[in-house]
């Protein structure tokens, strides 16, 4: 064994070489980069099938999923001395699992701090969980196979083995629950998660605390932790109340203008818990809605805070009740913002595209964009050199913009039609190109002024979109991709449509066009927006962002997960 001086001299020592090989390792990978860029690029983004049914994980996050499953099954095994080592190792694994488990609720800060995709994330969260189940089934099975006493240590098991077991089935069953339970599975969930680690206390408390129990009450820690940080988030720190200013109702959507006590924070990709009032003291507290807030008054956008947010929401889903009783005047609550700032401005060429509502997830980037070069045009104006005034100016990268919307209906653009006229008198410049692709041209309404920046056109599909990819791609510059998709993927056609994009996007990956793509936390309430007089699904919406020309791009989104790849791309457009 080191004594204290060796170990010293070899973290030093260990320090010390860090650096270098680290810049080794960076300068290698540089020079191989182009080479492997096309495998790279299936390998991270590419979904797996199996059986013609599409995995939601791709060859990088099944990777993960492997080396995680074969270290766990590595400190069980390796030099296990007899089954009572074992059970003691199941056990402290088990409970060590549960810390990551606990460590954060529907949505996760430190995953947005570390730039985690949230769909990830619920992976990640389902497939550790069973894991801590299958090691808290292999401990209380081991322990009642060779206790000889029935005490109430073995009682306290036996009671947590059925729970365990309980807990595999609802996570794979997980998905039929949210359907069937709507609303009310996140109480159920929090309620679950307490009563299981009641259990897990009840049975440590019976004997002597061991090394293997401390996990579990870091646990209880952190879950309280986790929930209490949100109160105080939200009644406290960041109490945000709104009141609704205007509701405006149309066809299957309803758009409502807040008007919040004091501006909220806000980027683009952003989203916010809407709390509705219900017929109880405290009701909301439990029934939260993921919303985009897609528009707000375009001086304060800008500088990331918005007194007027404004949310379009569809009339179906597990919040149609809630939204029925809302009208001007009501008061609401929002607790955010969550999610992650792309800051698309620090490249030259940005696509944004979208499908049906995904327009919601999509105009936040826009404007966003238009404002900052507005704003530093009007500085310039001001001042002819501008190293001669202190005002400060964004000086943003992005040089090229487009927007592609393809409509589901004819009627859709009514959505947003007072946001695209507010955006194209903002973009005096003209950095935006504006695309929307109608099922019928000839419907098209005047939403905006058409000229040859801002267009109605139809009869754009995979053909057309790939020919824009390949233009796109010949333009110099640092390109990011980012897909946005609906929380929930519920007509069939659906992932056929995102195979199709991601299989235009991985063909045009090359050794000389690189892409780097992002992912947005975009949250749609789940429902279908079709017209009341269309029985089919809705289509995915998703969201493709990407600032330079260069590159194809690549669109991997299944849940609200959004991929991001290479780091010099060009260009890319996309829809799901």
């Amino acid at each position: 064994m080191l004594d204290f001086a060796s170990l010293y001299l070899s973290v030093f020592c260990g320090s010390l070489a860090l650096p270098p090989a680290f810049l080794f390792a960076r300068f290698i990978y540089r020079r191989i980069e182009p080479h492997i860029r096309v495998v790279v690029a299936y390998f991270i983004y590419s979904k797996l099938t199996f059986r013609r049914q599409c995995l939601r994980v791709s060859g990088l996050g099944l990777s993960v999923l492997i080396i995680y499953i074969v270290a766990n099954a590595l400190f069980l095994g390796v030099s296990t001395n007899g089954e009572v080592d074992l059970e003691n190792r199941a056990a402290a694994m088990a409970a060590m699992n549960l810390m990551l488990i606990f460590l954060g609720g529907k949505t996760n800060l430190l995953a947005d701090l570390v730039r985690f995709p949230l769909s990830s994330y619920y992976l990640a969260h389902r497939c550790i969980a069973v894991i801590a189940a299958a090691e808290a089934l292999l401990h209380s099975g081991l322990i009642l196979y060779r206790r000889p006493v029935f005490d109430e240590f073995a009682k306290s098991g036996t009671v947590l083995s059925p729970a365990a077991g309980g807990l595999l089935v609802t996570i794979f069953g997980s998905l039929w629950l949210y359907r069937f339970l709507g609303r009310f599975f996140g109480l159920l969930h929090l309620l679950g998660a307490v009563g299981v680690l009641g259990g897990l206390v009840w049975h440590i408390v019976l004997r002597e605390i061991s090394p293997a129990g401390i996990p579990v009450f870091v646990a209880c820690g952190l879950l309280g932790s986790t929930h209490l940080y949100r109160l105080v988030r939200m009644f406290l720190f960041n109490h945000t109340q709104a009141t609704v200013e205007t509701r405006w109702d149309k066809e299957v959507v309803v758009q409502l203008k807040l008007a919040t006590d004091k501006p909220v924070k806000v980027f683009p990709g952003c989203y916010f818990y809407v709390f509705f009032n219900g017929p109880l003291p405290f009701y909301d507290l439990f029934h939260g809605y993921a919303m985009t807030p897609f528009w707000g008054s375009p001086a304060q956008f800008i500088n990331g805070e918005v007194s007027d947010p404004t949310f379009l929401i569809t009339r179906k889903g597990h919040h149609a009740k809630s939204l029925g009783c809302v009208s001007s005047g009501d008061s609401l609550r929002l607790d955010g913002p969550y999610g992650r700032d792309l800051k698309l401005y620090r490249y030259e060429t940005v696509v944004l595209t979208a499908k049906g509502i995904g327009i919601v997830g999509v105009l936040p980037f826009a404007l966003q964009l238009a404002g900052r070069r507005q704003r530093d045009d009007e500085a310039r104006s001001r001042h002819a050199r501008l190293r001669d005034s202190s005002e400060p100016v964004f000086a943003d990268f992005s040089r090229n913009v487009d927007v592609i919307w393809w409509l589901e209906h004819d009627y859709q653009d009514q959505w947003v039609a007072d946001q695209l006229k507010s955006l194209q008198e903002l973009d005096s410049q003209n950095l935006l190109v504006v695309w929307c692709i109608y099922p019928d041209s000839k419907k098209a309404s005047n939403s905006f002024q058409k000229n040859k920046y801002w267009s109605a056109q139809s009869n754009f599909g995979f053909d057309s979109f790939s020919r824009e990819l390949r233009q796109e791609a010949r333009y110099p510059g640092e390109t990011i991709v980012v897909v946005l998709i609906k929380f929930i993927m519920i007509a069939s056609g659906d992932s056929e449509f995102v195979d199709q994009i991601r299989h235009i996007v991985l063909q045009n990956i090359t050794s000389k066009r690189s892409i780097r793509f992002a992912n947005v936390d975009f949250v749609a309430p789940p429902g279908p927006p079709n017209h009341p007089s269309d029985n089919r699904s809705e289509s995915q919406v998703a969201l493709v962002n990407s600032p330079n020309k260069n590159e194809p791009a690549h669109s991997d989104a299944t849940g609200i997960e959004m991929d991001t790849v290479d780091q010099r791309g060009r260009r890319i457009t996309h829809v799901v």
